[in-house]
C-alpha cells in the first residue's frame, strides 16, 4: 500500500498562520488514476473511444482526480496552435446544446466560439478536437447537470449530441459527476451507455470491525493527513478511538476530513498548540462540519476518558439513494476495531 503526500503552504496577509493544502494519493485515488490512463491508451490501440464514468458522493475526490489526471497532461504549443492531449472541463448549469458546444469550443481556444448557427459550431468542434488541438481525452466535469433540477428530467437532446460528438471525434470520454445521477444519464440512452462500459466510483472510507483493510486503510490516510498538515494528533485519546471519532464526524469522506483537518490545523496555530486537541477538534468540527453533518453528533466534545458512542440506529447524512451506504455500514462500532489498529 502506498501512499503519496503532497504539502503546500501559503501566509495570509496578516502573516500569523499557515494555511496548509494537503493532498494525499491513496489506494484508491491512484488505481481510479490507473483506470483513467488505461482507457485512454486503449482507446489509441484499439483505434475507436473507451469511455469511462466517475461517480461519487459530494467531497469524495471525484474533481480533485478529474483536474490532477488533467494537469499531469498539460496543453502546450507549436507553431500551429495549442495543443491539449487532456481537455477537462466542467459542464454548465443550465446546459443546452449549443451553451456546451460553445463553452468547449472556447476552452480549446476558438475565437469565434459563440458564433454561427449549431452545425457550424459542431462542425468547428470536431475539426478543434481532432485535428487542432490532438486532443486524446475529454473529460466533462459535474456531469449531473445534465438533470434538470427542476423537473429532475434527463436533457436528452444533450445526451443525445453528446454521443454524436464521442462517434464523429472519435475520442474517450470521461464523465465525472454525483453517484446515482450519472448512470441515470447513461441508462437512459442506450447508445450512449454503450460507449461507456468502463462505470467507476469513488466512495468513502468505511469503518468496519470485521474488515481489517478498511481501518487500516482510514487510519493511513489519516496518518498522512497528519503529515500533510504539519501537526499531529492528540494523544489524549487512544489511537482507536480517536479515529473511530473522525470517521463519524467525516463519514469517511475525504473532504470532510481534510475541510475538518485543515481548520483543526488553522486554529492550533493562532492557539499555539502543538497538537490537535479534543478541544480544538471540537471547535473544527462545530465551524466546518456540523451543519453539513446536522445529524451528527460532535464526537470530540465527548470527554478524553470516555468511550464515544453515536445513537443507534445512526442516522444518514445524505439521500436515501446516496452512496454513503458504504460508510453507513459503521452501525454499532464492533469491539474488535482496537485489536485490529493495535496490530496493524
Amino acid at each position: 500500500m502506498i501512499y503519496q503526500t503532497q504539502r503546500q503552504m501559503s501566509s495570509n496577509q496578516s502573516k500569523q498562520c499557515q494555511a496548509h493544502v494537503a493532498l494525499i494519493r491513496y489506494p484508491r485515488f491512484n488505481e481510479l488514476h490507473q483506470e483513467i490512463q488505461m482507457c485512454q491508451e486503449i482507446s489509441t490501440m484499439a483505434g475507436e473511444p473507451q469511455c469511462m464514468s466517475l461517480e461519487g458522493v459530494t467531497g469524495a475526490g471525484k474533481s480533485t482526480l478529474a483536474r490532477l489526471y488533467a494537469e499531469a497532461f498539460p496543453r502546450y504549443y507549436t507553431p500551429d496552435g495549442a495543443k491539449i492531449p487532456v481537455f477537462y472541463m466542467e459542464t454548465p448549469s443550465p446546459v443546452t446544446v449549443k451553451g456546451m458546444a460553445a463553452r468547449m469550443l472556447a476552452e480549446l481556444g476558438d475565437p469565434a466560439a459563440h458564433s454561427g448557427p449549431l452545425w457550424s459550431m459542431n462542425d468547428r468542434l470536431i475539426h478543434y478536437i481532432g485535428q487542432v488541438c490532438q486532443v486524446q481525452l475529454v473529460i466533462l466535469d459535474d456531469f449531473h447537470h445534465l438533470i434538470d433540477k427542476e423537473t429532475n428530467r434527463i436533457l436528452e437532446k444533450v445526451s443525445d449530441w453528446l454521443k454524436v460528438l464521442i462517434k464523429e471525434t472519435n475520442v474517450p470520454f470521461l464523465v465525472v459527476g454525483i453517484e446515482g445521477k450519472v448512470e441515470q444519464i447513461l441508462t437512459a440512452n442506450d447508445q450512449l451507455s454503450r460507449l461507456f462500459a468502463a462505470r467507476e466510483q469513488l466512495e468513502p472510507f468505511s469503518w468496519d470491525g470485521a474488515d481489517k483493510k478498511s481501518l487500516q486503510e482510514f487510519a493511513a490516510f489519516i496518518k498522512y493527513g497528519e503529515k500533510g498538515m504539519g501537526l499531529p494528533l492528540s494523544d489524549e485519546v487512544p489511537r482507536q478511538e480517536l479515529l473511530y471519532r473522525l470517521h463519524y464526524a467525516t463519514a469517511g469522506v475525504v473532504g470532510n476530513v481534510m475541510n475538518l483537518l485543515r481548520f483543526a490545523t488553522f486554529l492550533a496555530q493562532r492557539q499555539g498548540a502543538q497538537q490537535l486537541t479534543l478541544a480544538i477538534l471540537t471547535q473544527a468540527f462545530a465551524k466546518r462540519l456540523q451543519k453539513h453533518m446536522a445529524k451528527r453528533l460532535n464526537p470530540f466534545a465527548v470527554a478524553a476518558d470516555q468511550a464515544f458512542t453515536p445513537p443507534l440506529p445512526l442516522p444518514p447524512s445524505d439521500p436515501p439513494n446516496s452512496a454513503t451506504k458504504r460508510s453507513r455500514r459503521l452501525k454499532a462500532r464492533s469491539p474488535t476495531a482496537a485489536d485490529v489498529l493495535k496490530t496493524s
